[in-house]
């Protein structure tokens, strides 16, 4: 039994995302309030919950969603709004599971647009496909890599090397590029609010305002009332390092996103008329994007919403004279090897899924078929679930070494950045793979 709280309202950010106000939520559900019972508890109302309890009900299984907040509440309206799944990440997949199934993997997501598109509400959908971009010699052969383990599985049209004067942005900063077709980007509050009426719409019981303060095989207890139910999945991303099989495997980091206020001669200033979702090869990336109503949104995986709008003006100093109008940030849980795992705690029917690293938006669709197939008994085959990323060391010695290991990663960071050295940043950061760790590290 988890008696802890899977929720924790310090964790989950103090500043609303602009998403949030461009798309207010629905009306809230009333929260769970007597003893009740289904199929199927989902604690977790955020993008893989929902998923999951919408490929329950076309399975027509019993289902309730119980949400501490709002549904999307957490990171799932808090993020970039890329949605891609992982053909853009293929050498790792390589490095993690061999070619074969890396494959595998990146085919099984190949749902997830088509699924968005089904939903039937104007979510903001752009498929402009996803970028790399290199800022340093350092990142030179990162992007390297990914061309040539594309074209050595027999598909260099997932990774396709551009030069500068190829693309539809313009940044005095970039070197070169590798463009990803995987993809695009969604307005994440408007994709919360579709799936959530979807949901609904398909006979599943939301209860929101509704956190979990007891979690045991076959039953669930929330401030005001109980469910019990044959399976419970637990679906809250970040928060789910409160279950010992997640807290072993992943760690909490932050990730912070700036939004300018709307620029009308965008394209003319730096182009972007593709609207393509771009990434850095930084280990504490940037990524950015434009919005339909014409911000630019930049994010640091740092979680320092400074270090995110000094990325903006680097970038893109033709923006200078464009006011940042939002800031926010929120959690994310890293997997040991930065890929999500998905998995029944052993002995009962209590199925988690964690690790998204950053990448949630999209994969945590197909977190919903694996988690929904997993509590419908089936027998799973995909690379992602039953498996075991590399544990990490017990508290306080996980909090410490992120925190040391963190700092020498943004030093790193920085010092790629000007062309310097910095041996003993290095040396630090290199330490988690000397344990077989991949936290935050390349």
């Amino acid at each position: 039994m988890v008696r802890a709280p899977l929720y924790d309202e310090a964790l989950r950010g103090s500043t609303e995302p602009w998403w949030t106000v461009e798309a207010p939520l629905d009306p809230a559900t009333e929260p769970l309030a007597r003893a009740e019972e289904a199929d199927v508890a989902i604690v977790g109302g955020g993008l893989t919950g929902l998923w999951t309890a919408l490929a329950l009900r076309q399975r027509n299984v019993d289902v309730a969603v119980l949400e501490a907040e709002r549904c999307g509440d957490g990171a799932s309206a808090r993020n970039g709004g890329f949605l891609h799944g992982y053909w853009s990440s293929l050498p790792r997949l390589v490095e993690v599971f061999g070619a074969a199934r890396a494959l595998e993997v990146a085919r099984s997501a190949d749902g997830i647009v088509p699924a968005v598109r089904a939903l039937g509400e104007d979510v903001w959908l752009t498929e402009g496909g996803t970028l790399l971009v290199s800022t340093a010699p350092a990142h030179d052969a990162r992007l390297d890599r990914d061309v040539a383990v594309a074209r050595d599985l027999g598909l260099p049209g997932e990774a396709i090397e551009l030069r500068t004067d190829e693309l539809t942005v313009r940044s005095p900063l970039f070197r070169k590029a590798v463009r990803s077709r995987d993809g695009g980007t969604v307005q994440p509050a408007r994709l919360v609010r579709a799936l959530r009426r979807a949901v609904l719409a398909a006979g599943a019981r939301i209860y929101e305002h509704s956190p979990v303060l007891e979690l045991a095989d076959g039953s669930v207890r929330t401030l005001a009332g109980s469910m019990r139910a044959r399976d419970v999945v637990v679906a809250t991303n970040a928060w789910a390092v409160g279950l010992p099989q997640v807290a072993a495997r992943a760690a909490v980091f932050r990730s912070a996103i700036v939004l300018t206020a709307p620029v009308p001669d965008l394209e003319e200033r730096i182009g972007w008329s593709g609207g393509e979702a771009i990434s850095d090869a930084r280990t504490y990336i940037h990524y950015f994007r434009p919005t339909r109503d014409g911000r630019v949104l930049m994010g640091s995986a740092s979680g320092e919403a400074a270090r995110a709008e000094r990325g903006l003006r680097a970038f893109f100093p033709a923006l200078d004279d464009i006011p940042v109008e939002y800031a926010w940030e929120g959690p994310i849980d890293v997997s040991s090897d930065r890929l999500p795992f998905f998995a029944t705690v052993p002995g009962t029917r209590i199925h988690f899924g964690a690790g998204y690293t950053g990448n949630g938006v999209g994969p945590s669709w197909l977190g919903g078929q694996l988690l929904a197939s997993l509590a419908s008994g089936d027998d799973v085959s995909s690379p992602l679930v039953q498996r075991e990323p590399a544990r990490l060391p017990p508290e306080p010695l996980k909090t410490i070494g992120a925190q040391l290991v963190r700092r020498a990663l943004l030093a790193v960071d920085e010092a790629e950045a000007t062309n310097r050295r910095a041996p003993v940043a290095r040396a630090v950061a290199a330490l988690p793979r000397v344990f077989g760790l991949r936290v935050a590290s390349r």
